[in-house]
Formats: structure tokens, sequence, C-alpha cells
């Protein structure tokens, strides 16, 4: 019970805040209001099989799916999942668990951007709400946008390596990243909160020798920021 408290209660302050990543649930799901919400990561055994590994270390097996209604699982889809948990344990998984809902993050690769893609990319206000966290491979960060509450009217975030940057950084032993928006000319009318994952597998060879991250942000309030983010030390 102290483990369920725990899941919970970080992750539903989490969850309070973010209403822009929440998206219309199913009458059956509003009408069972599971008991725990957490944010994981998924991986696929094989074919459909698949569990989750959750942010706080332990894992998750969906042992009842019966509630989810043409879930298409990805290997690697970073999710926030609402479950029950069965009575039945399954070996080697902490939780055994009834899924009522998977709501999937937006998770993406870290793109190399040279000047010509700049304009695509766009460079929109977005705040950066600290503190990030690295979970495995991803980067996670939690954001604030302006949007005219419009569901048709999609945002592109990225983060990418400017490869012309224009800034100038005095963080040599960091990654240098930059969070990138393009709002479409989307009308800023409602301040929004999302998260959103990025994948540092595919450039962990530039991440050898580094102390940390070092990203640069347009903020909304006080213009370009740049925020650090140091990585851990690994246990002996």
């Amino acid at each position: 019970m102290k483990k369920q408290r725990t899941i919970f209660t970080a992750f539903m302050l989490l969850f309070i805040a973010m209403p822009m990543l929440q998206s219309c649930l199913d009458n059956d799901w509003d009408n069972q209001y599971p008991s725990l919400f957490a944010i994981g990561t998924i991986k696929v055994i094989e074919e459909n099989d698949y569990y989750f590994t959750l942010d706080e270390g332990s894992k998750l097996y969906p042992g009842d799916t019966t509630a989810l209604y043409n879930y298409t699982v990805v290997d690697g889809q970073r999710a926030f999942v609402y479950f029950d948990e069965l009575s039945e344990k399954k070996e080697g998984y902490e939780y055994n668990a009834q899924i009522k809902h998977i709501e999937n993050i937006l998770t993406k690769d870290i793109y190399s951007m040279p000047a010509d893609k700049e304009d695509s990319i766009g460079d929109d206000r977005i705040n950066i709400i600290e503190p990030l966290w690295i979970t495995g491979d991803f980067l996670n960060i939690k954001y604030q946008i302006y949007h005219g509450n419009n569901k048709e009217k999609l945002h592109m975030l990225n983060l990418v390596i400017n490869e012309e940057p224009a800034d100038e950084n005095d963080k040599p032993d960091y990654l240098n990243l930059e969070f990138r928006h393009n709002a479409y000319n989307d009308n800023p009318e409602v301040l929004g909160t999302g998260l959103a994952s990025f994948r540092l597998n595919n450039i962990a060879d530039l991440l050898e020798g580094k102390k940390g991250l070092n990203i640069r942000v347009r903020s909304i309030y006080d213009g370009v920021k740049h925020i650090t983010l140091d990585f851990k030390e690994k246990e002996e």
C-alpha cells in the first residue's frame, strides 16, 4: 500500500498540471476511475506481449487489457498509465495490473538542424518547467505554450542540435541543444502544459565526456534562456 501511495502521489501532481496532454476518454473508462497512475516506457517482449518500465524503477505487467480499445503498442513509447493492481502476482514484475487507459507522451529523436531547416523547425516561445529529468535513455521536458484551444491545430516540438548556433554559450563541457517550438501561427489564447520525451541513445556518441546538457529555449516571458542538466554519476 505504501508503494501504491508513492506512485499515485508523485505523479498525480504532474497529472493535475497537464491539461493539454489529456484526451477525451471513453465513457466506460470515465465511470471506472483507476486507483493508480504512473509514467513509464513500453517494452515489447514479442509480438503483442509487452510491459512497462515505470519511472520510479519498477516493472508493470498488463495482466488485464480488456478495458483498452484499439491501442497500438509501440516499443519505446513513453506513456501515462492508469491502472488497478491485480491480486495475482506476476513473477519478475512489481505490478500485475488491470490497465484502464494509456495516454501516449510525445516521444521523439533528437535531430541535427542545418541552417536551411531552421524556419520549418520554428523558434516560437515556449517555457521549460524545471526540473528536467532523465529516465533510462529519455530526457523528459515539462513545458508550457500558448495555443488557440483548437485540437485540430497542432504544434510541433523538437529538441535539436543546431549546426550553426547564433547564441553565445559559456558551457563548453556540456552538450548544447535547443528546444524548438513551431506554433504554425496558432492564436496564443490559452496557456497549456505538456510533457515531451526525447531519446538520448541516438546521440550517445556526442554525450561521451560531457558533464550534462545545456538547453537553449526561447521562453515566453524572459527571452532566450539556457537551462543546464547535470548527469548523475553512476554508482560503482
